[in-house]
């Protein structure tokens, strides 16, 4: 991609999150050809929003890279605008099609650079400070159908990250049957456990994404990966309180204020 084009897509991305709207370009005039322009486009949008200041992992497992067409998993870069501690505020009209998901993450307290070794298991566990218990909430600026490609470009359809309280007690902490309860003024819309990450080990997901060799320039300390949803997506209901019950390990609180779109085909 010319670097005056790639300038152009960066800033109508930007421009579009920003404003919660839809991208200006027509996708058949920027969808990247190849992983490595849609990270790099990905990069230098976050970079705008703040830089990286955390990463979404996803296509784990070999059936979700099958599903996906890719090889390997994928990775998005979170920025730091949109990433917020609970309690957190957000107003709608930062979103388009707000939805929400239940998810374990890792802090770090070491940098992972990018190598040719592989990192182990041991290494990745040592880099970690605290696992994050989180809501992403999710959202896209691109039309429906938008090939994978757009979507990484587009911050992998991320509106926003919220995370709540560090845990640095977790490795006795049986992932897979550990109950997550996601509720919106008090009425239940999801539940769910970790065992829908790699079988309730989230901490593979984080060797995974240290392994992951895009032009992301490898894992700092202070940032935080997210490893997915254990609970099943929803559709923010309605402006109002929202809160993650990951039990023991704490509550994510998330106020959304004013009016929600309507989703597609409601």
């Amino acid at each position: 991609m010319p670097r005056a084009e790639f300038h152009q897509v960066v800033s109508a991305l930007t421009q579009a999150r920003r404003q919660a709207q839809p991208m200006a370009l027509a996708l058949a005039d920027w969808v990247p050809d190849s992983l490595e322009s849609a990270y790099a486009l990905q990069r230098a949008g976050a970079d705008e929003l703040g830089g990286a200041a955390a990463f979404k992992v996803s296509a784990l497992a070999a059936a979700q890279q099958a599903a996906m067409g890719v090889a390997a998993p994928v990775a998005g870069v979170l920025p730091r605008d949109h990433v917020l501690e609970s309690p957190a505020v957000l107003a709608v009209a930062r979103l388009r099609e707000p939805v929400l998901e239940c998810e374990f993450a890792w802090e770090l307290k070491r940098d992972l650079p990018p190598r040719d070794e592989p990192y182990t298991r041991d290494e990745v566990e040592a880099a970690v400070a605290a696992l994050r218990i989180a809501v992403e909430v999710c959202d896209t600026r691109l039309a429906a159908g938008a090939p994978l490609l757009a979507q990484l470009a587009d911050g992998f359809n991320n509106g926003a990250f919220v995370v709540g309280p560090p845990c640095v007690h977790w490795r006795t902490l049986n992932f897979a049957e550990h109950a997550i309860v996601l509720r919106h003024q008090g009425r239940e819309l999801a539940r769910g456990t970790g065992r829908a990450i790699l079988g309730g080990d989230p901490l593979a997901a984080l060797v995974l994404m240290a392994n992951l060799r895009p032009t992301l320039g490898g894992l700092r300390a202070g940032q935080i990966v997210t490893t997915g949803t254990c609970t099943p997506p929803v559709s923010l209901p309605g402006a109002g309180e929202v809160q993650a019950d990951f039990g023991t390990l704490g509550v994510v609180h998330l106020h959304f204020g004013g009016h929600v779109p309507a989703q597609p085909g409601s």
